[in-house]
Parts: C-alpha cells; sequence; structure tokens
C-alpha cells in the first residue's frame, strides 16, 4: 500500500512537471480568440478551456515578412502587425492573402497585451488599424513619431502609445520598457538604422528580394493564390508607410536566462553608415554590445547591403540566427545567405533557422527559456 502511494505522488509530480505551465491571471477567452491562439502559437501551448498561452516557453510565430506573434511568460506580443500579401503594392511579388493561411481578422482576434514597433513600413505595421480598433487594452511602444502616426490614424477608440524615444531622437539610444507592462519580461528597446543601399553594389550586394529574387521561377504562389478583388490593402501602402515607417527599433526581449534580439530591418552600424541625415548610427555597435548577452537574433537579411548580417552579428553574438524579411522565392536567397555565413569566423558564427514561405507561416517556434544551452557562454553545440 506504501508502494501504491509512492508511485501515485512519483507519476502526479511528472505529469504536473510534462502539463503545460499556463498563465494565472488569463481569463476565459472567446471560442474565437482560443482557436486562433491555437492555431498561431500551437495545440499543446494554449489551454482548450481558457486561452491561457502556457509561461514555461518562449513562442514565435512568423506570420510574414518581419512579423511574428509571440508568447513570452504567458503573455502575447506582436512583434510588427502584418498579415504578408500583395496588399494592392504594385509590383509586389507576394500572392493574395490566402497564401498566409490566415486573415487580418483572425490576427487580431489573438488579443496582445503588447505591440512592438519594429518600424511603421506598410509591409511590417500595415494591419495595425484594425489590430488596435480591436484591442484598445493592448499597449504599443515605439518612438515618438511612431505614436503620433498611429494615433493620428485610429481616432475613434482610445488607446495607450509608450514613446520609447523623443522625436528625431539620435541613433544609438536605449530605453527600458516599464517593468509592469508585461510581467516577468523585460524590454530593451535600441534606435537604429533602418537600412543602408550598400556604396559599392558589386563587392557587398543585397540578397536577392521579390521579384529579383523569382524571376528565374514561375510564380506559383501568384499563380495558386492570386490577388482577389476583396483582398484587403494595408495602413497607407500607396507611400510605403505612414512618415515614421523609416524610423526604426531594434528591440532585446527577456525572460530569466533567455534573450531574443529582434531586428525587422536593419542597416550599416560600421564605416561611414551615416544615412538621411541621421545622427549616431556609429554608436548602435557600442549600444547592442552592452545588451545581455543575446541567444537568438532574427534579422531581416534584404533592403541592405550583405556585409549589414555581418557587421551586427560580429557585436551581438547570438547563439542561433533566424533571418526574416525575404518571403517572396525566399529559398533562392538560402545559398547566397548560407556562403556569407560561412564567411564569419567561427568563434562568432551563429547556427542558423532558416524560415521559408509559405511552410513555416503560423508555425509554432517553441524555445525553454531555462534550457542549459541559453546559460553557457559561445556557440551551440550540435545536441543544442
Amino acid at each position: 500500500m506504501r508502494r501504491m502511494t509512492l508511485s501515485a505522488a512519483v507519476l502526479g509530480m511528472l505529469f504536473s512537471l510534462s502539463t503545460p505551465l499556463l498563465a494565472h491571471d488569463s481569463k476565459r477567452l472567446s471560442a474565437q480568440t482560443i482557436a486562433a491562439r491555437q492555431k498561431y502559437l500551437g495545440v499543446d501551448n494554449v489551454d482548450a478551456k481558457t486561452g491561457a498561452v502556457r509561461s514555461d516557453r518562449v513562442i514565435l510565430s512568423w506570420v510574414g515578412v518581419s512579423s511574428f506573434v509571440a508568447a513570452f511568460n504567458g503573455h502575447v506580443v506582436f512583434l510588427d502587425a502584418y498579415v504578408v500579401r500583395a496588399g494592392g503594392f504594385p509590383g509586389a511579388p507576394w500572392a493574395g492573402i490566402r497564401y498566409s493561411g490566415t486573415t487580418i481578422a483572425e490576427l487580431a482576434s489573438l488579443r496582445p497585451e503588447l505591440i512592438l514597433f519594429g518600424h511603421a513600413h506598410f509591409d511590417h505595421m500595415g494591419d495595425l488599424p484594425d489590430v488596435v480598433r480591436a484591442n484598445p487594452d493592448a499597449v504599443l511602444a515605439g518612438t515618438a513619431e511612431h505614436c503620433r502616426d498611429i494615433k493620428d490614424e485610429v481616432r475613434d477608440v482610445s488607446f495607450r502609445c509608450i514613446p520609447m524615444f523623443p522625436e528625431r531622437a539620435d541613433l544609438g539610444g536605449m530605453r527600458e520598457l516599464p517593468r509592469d507592462v508585461v510581467p516577468g519580461v523585460e524590454f530593451t528597446a535600441i534606435k537604429q538604422p533602418h537600412s543602408s543601399a550598400p556604396k559599392d553594389p558589386v563587392a557587398d550586394p543585397p540578397i536577392p528580394l521579390g521579384p529579383a529574387a523569382c524571376k528565374t521561377t514561375p510564380g506559383l504562389a501568384i499563380a495558386d493564390y492570386p490577388v482577389q478583388p476583396d483582398d484587403p490593402t494595408s495602413w497607407d501602402f500607396a507611400t510605403a508607410g505612414p512618415p515614421s515607417g523609416i524610423i526604426a527599433v531594434a528591440w532585446q526581449i527577456r525572460v530569466g536566462d533567455f534573450a531574443l534580439l529582434w531586428q525587422d530591418t536593419a542597416g550599416y552600424i560600421m564605416g561611414n553608415c551615416a544615412v538621411r541625415g541621421e545622427v549616431g548610427c556609429d554608436r548602435v555597435p557600442q549600444a547592442l554590445a552592452s545588451l545581455p548577452e543575446t541567444d537568438v537574433r532574427i534579422g531581416s537579411i534584404v533592403v541592405s547591403g550583405r556585409s549589414v548580417f555581418s557587421q551586427h552579428t560580429s557585436v551581438v553574438k547570438e547563439k542561433l540566427f533566424i533571418p526574416v524579411h525575404h518571403d517572396a522565392c525566399g529559398y533562392m536567397a538560402k545559398k547566397a545567405f548560407d556562403e556569407l555565413v560561412a564567411k564569419l569566423p567561427a568563434e562568432i558564427r551563429p547556427r542558423v533557422m532558416f524560415l521559408s514561405d509559405p511552410s513555416d507561416y503560423l508555425k509554432p517556434l517553441v524555445f525553454d527559456p531555462a534550457a542549459k544551452a541559453w546559460r553557457d557562454h559561445g556557440r551551440l553545440g550540435d545536441d543544442d
């Protein structure tokens, strides 16, 4: 009898350890929200009755370009707010919105607590107005210009937007998000360059993007999922975004010993890096180097020259890199990117998790912030 009691206790302990830890303060959500959270974040990670997200994992779900739905310590956070599609943009290589496997309404139904501006171009924040109207209690965070532009656009509901930097702030500045915004999670914002055209495109060519990458292949995505007359256009797509579109912020997000750096776009930070009258790009490396050690970096590999990736990695020294912003025929960029990574010194060369459309849309990437690999210094090993 004693042995049976002991066995039951041990089994109970093992079950509790293997069961997802759910956010304690989650209220019962609508069936629509629960279904959307399970679709984006995984059925094993979301309580089927309450919609609470497990708090012992960091979860990322790619929505296209550089946009992610994420969960940190059980709290849903949007990194940008855009569902990938052609969106009415002339010459866009993307297919219609059905290609992504979701809708703007489904994105908005996820009930985020925090929405971070990476920058405000249409292909990053194009669905923000709809998301804000559906979630006026969500907190937004970006620069003063970002907050001004979204408040000018959405006047029919009241919402909070935290200006991390004043208007016309120099690059290289660092600010901390108030700790009570997302309990148990720390956020550091760094104002960084949005992009930089290479001064020598032959020596430092950009990774092919969109039509350039698709030239040698049929547009199967566009043929199979053509733009429909009722496909929604994105916020101010005709001008590529609101006035604050070009202003970029990098965010480091920390849960325990785990640190994620999200850069939805990036420009040169070394050498003669000043463009468009921006001041302080040469201060960005010092800001990045002063962050706690980064485990995973998500970063754009297009728009700027290829050495932008090398410059940022040489400073951040992330263990794992996830490239983004390469959706349309992005698989064609993989060979060029792999060659670029291979040229890095072994001591700073990260492992790479290459996302490819459309198979990796809405596919949960799950990280254990308590894993030993994040506490160890140096590169990830083959077993990590």
